[in-house]
């Protein structure tokens, strides 16, 4: 009997959350997600619930409990749930080239061809419409690579590749070109 009233009053409170989402009071609602907090014991997905709070209310934190709810994931190799954080935080800001260089590590590691060649190409769009510069595109390729060099070989990446080597941009083979050999 205790436990059905103790779950009544999780899920009354949830229902109070969502209400308090719902009218725009956004302190109220983060005190009440604080205490209901403490009943999940997945870390990541309540920083993830957390942002998505902050995102209904139109607040830039939002951005950070992403972040902190993705390297989690990653943390945990939960590969599939950081990739759906970090779309969200794309979507959020679509030159994000943090979230770039982070999404084509996960879809290198989930061997997810298509999706790594998507995101490569917005990567290298971003570059050549001067929207990220030298500095940042070295930065999310060598995060590539160094991800990369832990793993077993992925023909399907090689392949890749080789298919739009001639296309790269310079800068793009030079740091690429360790990697290639």
């Amino acid at each position: 009997m205790e436990r059905q009233q103790g779950q009544n009053e999780r899920s009354l409170a949830w229902f109070k959350l969502a209400d308090l989402i719902a009218r725009g009071e956004r302190e109220k609602a983060l005190s009440v997600f604080r205490l209901l907090s403490h009943s999940l014991t997945d870390k990541a997905y309540v920083l993830q619930i957390e942002g998505d709070i902050l995102w209904f209310m139109d607040s830039s934190a939002s951005i950070e409990k992403y972040n902190q709810a993705a390297f989690l994931y990653q943390k945990e190799k939960r590969w599939i749930e950081a990739i759906a954080i970090q779309e969200h935080l794309l979507t959020m800001r679509p030159n994000a080239c943090d979230a770039l260089a982070i999404l084509l590590v996960l879809y290198a590691l989930v061997d997810w061809p298509e999706k790594f060649d998507s995101r490569f190409t917005m990567l290298v769009h971003l570059y050549n419409e001067h929207v990220l510069d030298n500095l940042q595109l070295d930065k999310a390729l060598q995060l590539l690579v160094d991800a990369l060099q832990d793993q077993a070989a992925k023909p399907w990446l090689m392949t890749w590749f080789a298919n739009v080597y001639e296309s790269l941009p310079a800068s793009v083979v030079a740091t690429l070109q360790p990697f290639l050999r």
